[in-house]
């Protein structure tokens, strides 16, 4: 007997799939607070910069400088970070979130301790 000679096609009965409900969302009230809860430190880091007398005058005046100009990359590098996640709770799965975040990680890495070190500079040589 040949290969496939003993399979035998009859009719078989129907097949029923059950599928999964779908999945239900958070209430608007809970995605709105979420949304407040993940940009408040932006709010916290506003309302300190105005208790330690940071102004647009100042700033403007600092980036000239090369303690300005490492400042302003770290919160642009944070401002990157918070897009980074914005796009994968729109777009993006956790992989390849985590390949973008891992990478910008240095730069937010390097342009924070630039940051830093320029900031201990500056008040080591004022004293």
């Amino acid at each position: 007997m040949a290969a496939g000679q003993e399979d035998v096609f009859e009719w078989q009965p129907e097949i029923h799939h059950q599928f999964r409900p779908a999945e239900s969302m958070p209430s608007a009230w809970f995605s709105q607070l979420f949304s407040l809860v993940v940009l408040s430190p932006w709010l916290v880091l506003a309302i300190g910069w105005t208790m330690i007398g940071v102004t647009p005058t100042k700033v403007m005046s600092g980036l000239s400088s090369q303690r300005g100009i490492w400042i302003m990359a770290f919160v642009g590098s944070l401002a990157v970070t918070d897009y980074l996640f914005f796009l994968y709770w729109t777009h993006w799965n956790i992989f390849k979130t985590l390949s973008y975040v891992g990478g910008w990680g240095l730069v937010l890495f390097a342009t924070g301790q630039r940051a830093l070190s320029s900031v201990q500079r500056h008040r080591l040589a004022q004293q």
